[in-house]
């Protein structure tokens, strides 16, 4: 590499002192005797000395002339430079003409809404056929250089009107399906002008971004100016195609130079002219001068037109991106890194945006070449996986000496481009046996090899000492002391012979060194020749609680032992802890420091006594390797992918426009705009209340910094959909959004129908966010805080975690209804980059995970009335880039309200999360007004004699899931008598019970600050009372006589009765309020 980096500076060195005048673009290429030395040494030369004429490899344009023969070309007149209109009218001609080799489709809409087309002719255009590989040319990514675009028209013209015709193209579309985008930029394009030649009018999109410097970069400090914060939206739709469809290999046309370019483009300094090979290097090179050859000039080595005054010179036509110039976030880096697909660039030619009368020459200097770097598809090795009962094996690993390695199709395929030679290929499975492979690839058609994998038998790699994982940054070792241990660690490896889903993203991220039963006689000298151990993890039996081995310096800054301490006791809560702690024993400490493992964190766990359940100690023991992974995951800067810290300013990637909506600066403006009801639950952590109360809730909740912005502008932007909402209440939830008349309404619509329809309580930010960016195998840990929001909002029935760490869901089937999965595909597939079908897109090579997964709760863990949530954990963000988080809305919106949607439908109507008792408790008394409960009260339930509950009462709210049948409650309130009633609960409904309590009558209430004034007048009304009494009996009787003895008749009482018709009217008015206040609740 060495003597390619000296290549690259002489070069660089005699382009300097080469002529001084602008070189005419006409001229032939020539090149000097100092360009000739120098293309005999370079890489062309080292990988193929002696084989540059052989035409097996490398096909002149007079070679690929002969071989494809005569055709029918496109006529001049139809060589013109075609616009949007133009371009799309050529695409339904074709795809008219030729509805049995074509199928024409969209992945997408620009910006400005053109459509992204792709032209497929094949003899099986509309799907992938098994077997049959998947090329794609690109054109016209930078919308000002067109040469790429008008010669994929052409390309389509040829091989649909010579099908059938000529054997050559009829081969080639019979053997291969062909993905044709012309444009990839059409925006820019509608902005570049005919006659531009070096000009940057229309090459970025209609955000001004150059799309070939915004895909995610190798190294994201080396991110350009020009392209962008986040991934366009151009951008996002091409990864989502990338990793939708088993790619091959690709081109990405360009121009403004003449030379095919390879990866990488982007080198480790980040400076120019560092030739950065790939471990492909040797193919890309052959790829390149495949293209290079068989065109008029391009292969020639010297000075060309170009970029700069004096033209670029290039050594036989071709460069590695990086040799030439650095380029960060380039599109052929990204694909080779996260895809199986080959992607190289080529610079068409050094007039970006030609006159139509040049057209015709071009179209002919590179028809040829098109073709014959389309043959390279068919080289090197295909076939598939299988395993023992001939079923297909996805997501299988190929590797081989030389080169990446790539994962097959879901349907077991593969195909893996090689140069003719002798290979060693290692075909690996989580799930099955190893097989290597010695191969011989020849010049010519793909090699077939079809692959058995037996099933896995898990073996010890020495003696009894097993290893389970691959992330080689992290190392755990894992012995148990005892029988109990040892029957634990046992469960352990036979559950983690293939693949389980409690372990996968441990195994993820760190290799487990596994011994059942440690010996200090057998084992103590390989754990000695284990240098880079970061834990050690002693099990044993005991009440579970945790042993400190190591000293205090090796024990990380983020473990806190009580913490862990508390979760243990919560995980074995239902495990008898009544037995001796056998990791107390001082042979035990003896042998751990006999191990002498000095710079490693040395933890003992004791994991209960003799009863045994295999459930709950998987669990357990999950979420004990999870926290001491994630501990030096996070040490180390690393989380499954290439982990960085984001940005941790959210408005540093926002318009100033939109940062109001996008951070805590919005909650001033939600709280002026009475949309929400903000609601302190502790110090630190204020939910957002939208909608009414009485409803069932769904929680939103961000988990992390980075997307913090995300939920803080939903919050915002539901602030905007409910000063617009209408009288209207029809619920619109259908799949074709009801959008208003200006484009505003046609982002918040789907939102006023979310506000119709539901009860949002959303927690932008929570005390001691995670900070970086992190992947989850657990969501055990948020327990806590979900139990604590749960009892400040009882009528919480879903839970939507917003994180990063990937750009997958997981789902929680807390209620076991089985919905929780098929919200969790309804959100992968509303998402931009989401395929529920592949590998999630952050995965890398090492580790492809899918893209929906389960998770569990720890019910053992949870009081009885909250473990039955269901809920999704959406990983918005890959950890391998520092980028922002202002995409993050935008990427996460539609899936968001598509949930929801399914959530209103499926729940709210159908299934048990409402069924149960609701209503207000409500208090009366002599002396305390009506409606006076103070909502902060906790109400303590008991159902039937035998459950107790507490409950949180929200506004004097409150709601208990019961099962089918009836109940017996009684509610008892501090300072309020016992309230008991019976109710009756129907499947799929919610009762309606509202309650009454009294306080029991004292003597000394009457004498309280805020009765006095009442007390005192009732003490003169009594006195007035009395005295009218006296006078009345005393004065009158003696002195004037009795009334009723001087001819009075005393009226008749029993016709009324004023007592009764008061309670009467009392219950009358009790009725009309209960009957009011349902109808509020209804």
């Amino acid at each position: 590499m060495n003597v390619l980096l000296k290549l690259s500076l002489l070069l660089s060195i005699t382009t300097l002192h080469q002529i001084t005048h602008a070189i005419n673009w006409d001229s032939e290429i020539v090149a000097t005797s100092k360009e000739l030395e120098l293309a005999s040494h370079d890489a062309l030369a080292k990988y193929f000395n002696g084989h540059l004429n052989d035409e097996n490899i490398f096909r002149s344009r007079q070679s690929m002339q002969k071989l494809v023969g005569d055709f029918v070309d496109v006529d001049n007149s139809s060589m013109v430079n075609h616009n949007y209109d133009n371009m799309t009218a050529w695409l339904k001609e074709y795809a008219t003409k030729y509805p049995n080799i074509t199928y024409l489709y969209s992945i997408g809409q620009s910006l400005e809404g053109r459509e992204l087309w792709i032209m497929v002719i094949s003899k099986y255009p509309q799907a992938h056929q098994l077997g049959i590989p998947e090329f794609k040319y690109v054109g016209n990514m930078h919308g000002n250089e067109v040469v790429g675009r008008e010669a994929l028209l052409y390309l389509i013209a040829i091989l649909c009107e010579n099908y059938g015709k000529n054997d050559y193209m009829t081969k080639m579309v019979d053997t291969t399906r062909i993905h044709i985008m012309p444009s990839m930029n059409p925006d820019g394009y509608e902005r570049g002008y005919i006659g531009d030649r070096t000009g940057y009018k229309g090459r970025g999109n209609a955000h001004d971004v150059d799309l070939n410097r915004n895909f995610p970069p190798r190294f994201p400090g080396h991110r350009e100016n020009t392209g962008g914060f986040g991934p366009e939206k151009e951008t996002m739709l091409m990864m989502k195609w990338f990793i939708y469809l088993p790619f091959v290999l690709s081109a990405n046309l360009h121009g403004g130079s003449l030379v095919a370019n390879y990866p990488y483009d982007d080198s480790l300094t980040g400076q120019d002219g560092i030739y950065t090979a790939s471990a492909d290097d040797r193919l890309f090179v052959a790829l390149s001068y495949t293209y290079a050859r068989a065109h008029e000039n391009m292969w020639k080595t010297g000075r060309r037109c170009g970029l700069n005054v004096n033209g670029d010179s290039f050594l036989n036509g071709i460069t590695n991106g990086a040799g030439w110039y650095h380029l960060a976030g380039g599109m052929q880096d990204w694909q080779y890194s996260h895809t199986n697909c080959m992607e190289i660039t080529i610079e068409m030619g050094c007039f970006k945006f030609p006159y139509n009368v040049m057209l015709p020459k071009l179209w002919s200097e590179h028809k040829y070449s098109l073709l014959a770097f389309m043959e390279f598809v068919h080289r090197g090795l295909k076939g598939f996986v299988f395993n023992s009962d001939a079923e297909a094996v996805g997501g299988a690993v190929l590797s081989v000496n030389e080169g990446k390695n790539i994962t097959t199709t879901r349907d077991g395929e593969f195909w893996r481009i090689l140069l003719p030679g002798k290979y060693k290929m290692v075909i690996s499975h989580r799930d099955y046996e190893t097989k290597t492979l010695d191969i011989e690839v020849e010049s010519g058609i793909a090699k077939q090899v079809n692959i058995t994998l037996a099933d896995k038998v898990c073996k010890p790699i020495k003696g009894d000492i097993h290893i389970r994982g691959h992330g080689h940054r992290i190392n755990v070792a894992l012995v148990g002391v005892d029988s109990f241990a040892e029957q634990i660690i046992s469960s352990l490896l036979n559950i983690t012979c293939k693949s389980n889903e409690l372990f996968n993203e441990i195994f993820n991220n760190a290799t487990l060194h596994i011994v059942t039963l440690f010996s200090s006689k057998l084992h103590n000298q390989y754990f000695k020749e284990q240098t880079s151990l970061d834990a050690l993890i002693v099990l044993g039996q005991g009440a579970s609680k945790s042993t400190m081995f190591s000293a205090g310096e090796l024990t990380p800054l983020s473990f806190n032992q009580s913490e862990f301490d508390e979760t243990l006791r919560k995980l074995f809560t239902n495990v008898s802890n009544g037995c001796e702690n056998r990791l107390l024993d001082s042979d035990v400490s003896s042998m751990v420091d006999m191990m002498n493992l000095r710079n490693t964190f040395q933890l003992g766990i004791s994991m209960g006594c003799s009863h045994y359940d295999q459930n709950i100690s998987m669990v357990a023991l999950s979420a004990v390797l999870q926290t001491i992974v994630s501990i030096y995951a996070d040490r180390k800067d690393r989380v499954n992918e290439y982990s960085v810290v984001p940005s941790a300013n959210p408005t540093d990637h926002f318009l100033p426009s939109e940062v109001i909506m996008a951070t805590s600066a919005g909650l001033e403006r939600i709280q002026q705009m009475h949309c929400a009801e903000t609601i302190s639950i502790t110090d630190g952590l204020n939910a957002l209340l939208f909608g009414p109360s009485f409803r069932s809730h769904t929680l939103i909740i961000a988990v992390e910094q980075k997307t913090e912005t995300l939920v803080y502008e939903l919050a915002s932007r539901l602030c905007d959909a409910s000063s617009q909402q209408t009288t209207n209440m029809n619920i619109n939830f259908s799949d074709t959004p009801q959008y208003d008349d200006d484009n505003n309404n046609k982002i918040l619509s789907p939102l006023k129908a979310v506000l119709r329809s539901s009860t949002l309580v959303l927690i932008p930010e929570i005390p001691h966010t995670q900070l970086n960016c992190h992947d989850y195998s657990s969501v055990v840990p948020f327990e806590p805080l979900v139990t604590k929001i749960v009892q400040h909002f009882p009528l919480i029935d879903y839970v939507i975690f917003a994180a990063s760490g990937g750009l997958k869901v997981r789902y929680i089937n807390g209620n076991s209804t089985g919905l929780a999965k098929q919200f969790a595909i309804e959100y992968a597939q509303k998402h931009y980059l989401m395929n529920v079908d592949k590998p999630e897109m952050c995965s890398n090579a090492e580790s492809s995970r899918a893209t929906v997964a389960e998770l569990k709760w720890d019910k053992h863990s949870w009081p009885n009335s909250y473990n039955t949530l269901d809920g999704l954990l959406v990983q918005t963000a890959c950890c391998y880039e520092e980028r922002g988080s202002g995409h993050l809305y935008d990427e996460n919106i539609d899936s968001i309200v598509a949930v929801l949607r399914l959530v209103f439908i499926l729940t709210d109507y159908f299934y048990l999360k409402t069924q149960g008792v609701a209503g207000h408790i409500l208090t009366t008394s002599l002396i305390v007004n009506r409606n006076s409960l103070d909502k902060s009260l906790t109400a303590s339930v008991s159902i039937n004699d035998s459950t107790n509950v507490n409950i949180t009462l929200n506004n004097g709210y409150y709601f208990i899931w019961l099962p089918q049948g009836t109940h017996q409650l009684s509610f008892m309130i501090q300072g309020y008598m016992k309230t008991s009633f019976t109710v009756k609960v129907n499947q799929f409904s919610q009762t309606l019970r509202n309650i009454r309590l009294s306080k029991p009558f004292k003597v000394s209430s009457l004498f309280t600050s805020s009765n006095i004034v009442v007390t005192l007048i009732a003490f003169v009304v009594m006195a007035a009372v009395f005295v009218c009494i006296y006078e009345l009996f005393c004065n009158r009787g003696v002195n004037g006589g009795r009334p009723w003895e001087d001819g009075f008749e005393r009226l008749p009482l029993n016709e009324v009765d004023s007592d009764n018709s008061w309670d009467d009217e009392n219950e009358a008015f009790t009725d009309v309020d209960n009957e009011r206040r349902t109808k509020q609740i209804l």
